[in-house]
């Protein structure tokens, strides 16, 4: 059975359930925009690209309705936060990785949950994904009102890319439905022009300070969203029309690491509509750097699209991104030990960590080299692509990069000429500003167990005691003694703190731009220019440097000094995707 009826002073119709076939189809011939299925929500009147109400949640009356609201506890702070009431936001759910909370994400139906694409840039398998629905405390494993729901499909928007981080928005079909009640609600997409200088709320279990662990308890802050010039003054022109910020321009208030994906919800004053996901920033809590959220109004006409074809076994098709970052399982385990993120606090480390590679264990390196004589080792990023260190000055049209190698004296694996060099806009000077280079191939790499890309680490995300770095390399040092110079080895590194690294090399040298490791760590002190710093978690390597310069004697009292790879992640995505 359908009810119909008109909405005071609008020309809405809104149907209690989903409409049959024949009401539908009389409708959309009658020219009115039709929009979910799960909602049955119709809007008469407005421009076709604007009149989708983005009323998903339509006919549940307590969509946006808050629960358990009651006057806030002063509790931990979470970049100028507080704690949330329990279950006070029951849209909000959190989105965990095998067994870890990674993002957030608002339920918009029974079956469907919004979130942000770069979420799944790299772990972009359904199979991998849990929704934890009706939570507060992540910690709590038998928590009052919690459901769990396992992820079918994940549906990226096909135009999102990591470089412009652009439509940065993506739906996840569940295997069940959730069952609404007064700890699970959805939430509606907020379809007015944003209330720009006005407060809403973005709500999460991210870090509770820049590069801090992460909550275990829901957290919530009030954000001004900020007008359109307000926020591309701060960000140099990088936001685009799908982008809104919201912040403070002092700073202290923002979302974190661990809150992407996750809602920016605001108050009309009968309920609240979802506003925006948390997509990219700076740092956590910067003055002039607010949060950037992808503006869901913009979205609304493609969310529809997805959730009323839900029949669709939609599905993250295979590419390049499904190899980034992961070794073969059948590769040989004589890997390094985790020498952690700090260099040991008494006495020099030791160079037993360095031992030789096995074939295979870093399908990611790449040996650059000139009339068959290796010179600097890179990283394929992409099929197409490589980084490298620009100071290593790579000759296009005469240098080759030697793929799925290990050892330099027998025929390499896929051995492909340099097309092409791009550099960064340069600063001169030493020490080297800007020390990259991206390599177009001439042709694409042939992907495989030998030869995979890795990710390069997102311009947001810190080094911190999750993370196992290792550095590879060929060459010859007093460091590499008894082992093979033509065959690649690689250890666990040890980080060095930055003031540390200042006080050894000049305040004048090393900057933010930089990433410090002990010297005696791997192929920072194997005399291999451009040597990859990498760091693994959750089961993936990400690129975080590119080795600049160091001591050619491994002297233990002065770091090696790798370029941060993730400041160049926008520039790199704009160069490979162009």
């Amino acid at each position: 059975m359908v009810s119909v009826k008109w909405a005071r002073r609008t020309a809405r119709l809104t149907f209690t359930m989903p409409p049959p076939p024949l009401l539908l189809a009389l409708v959309l011939l009658a020219g009115l925009g039709v929009g979910s299925a799960d909602a049955g929500n119709v809007t008469r009147g407005a421009p076709r690209d604007q009149r989708h109400s983005g009323n998903f949640a339509g006919r549940y009356e307590l969509a946006g309705v808050r629960s358990f609201v009651a006057h806030q506890k002063a509790a931990t702070r979470i970049i100028g936060g507080q704690e949330a009431w329990a279950h006070s936001w029951p849209w909000q759910v959190s989105l965990r990785l095998a067994t870890m909370p990674a993002c957030g994400g608002a339920v918009l139906a029974p079956l469907w949950v919004v979130s942000a694409a770069h979420c799944f840039k790299r772990y972009n398998k359904a199979s991998f994904w849990t929704v934890l629905a009706g939570k507060h405390d992540l910690d709590d494993p038998d928590e009052e009102g919690q459901q769990v729901a396992d992820v079918s499909a994940i549906v990226s928007h096909h135009r999102y890319r990591s470089g412009s981080k652009e439509f940065d928005v993506a739906l996840l079909r569940l295997e069940r439905a959730l069952a609404f009640d007064r700890f699970v609600r959805p939430i509606r997409v907020w379809m007015a022009p944003l209330p720009t200088r006005e407060k809403c709320t973005v709500t999460g279990w991210g870090a509770t300070r820049e590069n801090g662990p992460r909550a275990t308890r829901l957290q919530e802050v009030n954000v001004t969203v900020m007008t359109s010039d307000l926020c591309q003054s701060y960000y140099k022109s990088r936001i685009r029309a799908r982008m809104f910020c919201a912040g403070q321009e002092a700073g202290g208030v923002d979302a974190c690491q661990g809150d992407s994906g996750g809602p920016l919800s605001c108050y009309d004053g009968g309920r609240y509509g979802l506003a925006g996901v948390v997509s990219w920033g700076v740092g956590c809590g910067r003055a002039r750097k607010p949060g950037v959220y992808t503006k869901l109004q913009e979205h609304a006409r493609w969310i529809a699209d997805v959730i009323e074809n839900q029949d669709v076994a939609y599905e993250v098709k295979p590419s390049e991104e499904e190899w980034c970052g992961r070794r073969r399982k059948a590769v040989c385990q004589n890997l390094p030990g985790p020498a952690g993120l700090r260099a040991p606090r008494a006495g020099p480390a030791r160079a037993e960590n360095l031992t030789e590679a096995c074939p295979g264990a870093w399908p990611w390196q790449v040996s650059l080299q000139a009339n068959g004589v290796h010179y600097c080792s890179a990283v394929l990023i992409r099929r197409r692509w490589v980084l490298a260190a620009r100071h290593c000055a790579v000759s296009a049209g005469e240098d080759v990069a030697v793929l799925g190698g290990h050892d330099l004296g027998l025929s390499p694996s896929q051995t492909v000429p340099v097309d092409r060099v791009f550099d960064p806009p340069q600063e001169d000077g030493f020490p080297p500003k800007n020390d990259l280079s991206l390599l177009r191939l001439a042709v694409p790499a042939r992907l495989g167990a030998g030869v995979t890309p890795l990710c390069v680490a997102e311009e947001d995300e810190e080094l911190d005691d999750g993370w196992r770095c290792i550095s590879a390399g060929w060459g010859a040092t007093s460091a590499t003694a008894g082992l093979n110079a033509e065959r690649l080895h690689h250890a666990g590194v040890p980080l060095v703190e930055r003031t540390k690294c200042r006080a050894e090399w000049g305040r004048g040298r090393v900057d933010e731009g930089h990433v410090c490791a002990h010297p005696v760590a791997g192929a920072a002190c194997a005399g291999d220019s451009g040597a990859p710093l990498f760091c693994q978690k959750h089961g993936t390597y990400f690129l975080f440097g590119l080795l600049t310069w160091g001591s050619r004697r491994c002297d233990p009292g002065k770091p090696a000094v790798f370029s941060k790879v993730a400041d160049y992640h926008s520039w790199i995505g704009e160069v490979t995707d162009g």
